[in-house]
């Protein structure tokens, strides 16, 4: 099976600077260096302040749009930084999608900072904070604005435990402790589904620790990035992160500063997070990220605790 990452197409700094510097006369000459590479997306650093973004597969290009259209209106109505498009591309006959540049946030992200228990620890209140702000957004005014549906049901049970199932299979063995995959497995069996997800509630779609920026000295949440997930579903989407990124004894934290959580939506995010969790392990393995790796299994480590 081909992996869901494979990219359809390659953008390399070379092509990243011929794009920049043709549709943006102001930036040249454009200094490019690659950032990131990801799922979706081909990453450059411009000009050591600018975020350029190129879709690397046909799927993510909807996504850059959401982003266009939805994050200069949402950057005012969240008391973190988020990426605001302030240069958009047009598809040309060198590459056939439309593209982005956005400010360059400081920071570095959780999975790059590999932070510890203690260090994650400090995160629960203002992570609660951010999403409670950004789960309060008006949805009438999102979807005016273009929010899409959850048109691919992330929290679709049936769906996604047998792909994580799949993809535990494949994994080799010293990746994931026997005891662990195990627990991983009965989890998968056990946990509650979300049998209709609510669409009224504006949310991220995709957080992980490789879209939470912290701060290089502090590690205080400095940005939250990579919404072209961005939907009108349940906020239990965005819940699976606190499973999987915070340790389960400030979970308590989290609640009490983001407010009243239903149990059912909080189990189903455990769910999803661990789904999700096995499906980032098994694309930085087949891509070689070491970091990532590292930060998939230390997720596992915390969803298996409670």
């Amino acid at each position: 099976m081909t992996p869901a990452w494979q990219p359809d197409w390659v953008v390399t700094s070379d092509l990243a600077k011929l794009l920049i510097e043709t549709a943006f006369p102001a930036l040249n000459p454009a200094s490019v260096e690659e950032f990131g590479v990801g799922w979706d997306n081909t990453v450059f650093l411009v000009n050591n302040s600018l975020i350029f973004r190129f879709p690397r597969r046909r799927i993510a290009v909807p996504l850059i749009e959401t982003e266009i259209r939805l994050l200069p209106w949402l950057s005012v109505q969240v008391p973190l930084p988020i990426p605001n498009p302030c240069y958009v591309g047009d598809p040309s006959s060198d590459y056939p999608c439309i593209f982005a540049g956005y400010p360059l946030i400081p920071g570095r992200t959780i999975t790059a900072a590999s932070l510890t228990d203690d260090e994650r620890k400090a995160l629960a209140g203002p992570l609660a904070q951010f999403l409670a702000a950004l789960h309060s957004v008006s949805p009438d005014e999102a979807r005016i604005r273009g929010a899409p549906l959850d048109e691919i049901r992330r929290l679709d049970a049936t769906r996604h435990k047998s792909r994580a199932i799949d993809r535990l299979n494949a994994l080799a063995q010293d990746l994931i402790p026997c005891s662990v995959e195990a627990r991983l497995r009965f989890l998968l069996d056990c946990l509650p589904a979300i049998e209709e997800p609510s669409i009224n509630t504006l949310v991220h779609g995709d957080l992980h620790g490789s879209q939470i920026l912290v701060t290089e000295q502090n590690y205080e949440i400095s940005g939250v990035i990579d919404w072209g997930d961005l939907h009108l579903g349940d906020p239990a989407v965005d819940f699976a992160v606190v499973h999987s990124m915070l340790p389960p004894d400030c979970h308590k934290d989290f609640l009490e500063a983001y407010g009243p959580v239903d149990p059912a939506s909080w189990s189903g995010a455990k769910a999803r997070a661990i789904w999700h969790t096995i499906a980032v392990l098994a694309q930085a393995v087949d891509v070689g990220n070491g970091a990532t790796i590292v930060e998939a299994q230390s997720c596992i480590a915390r969803l298996v605790q409670d």
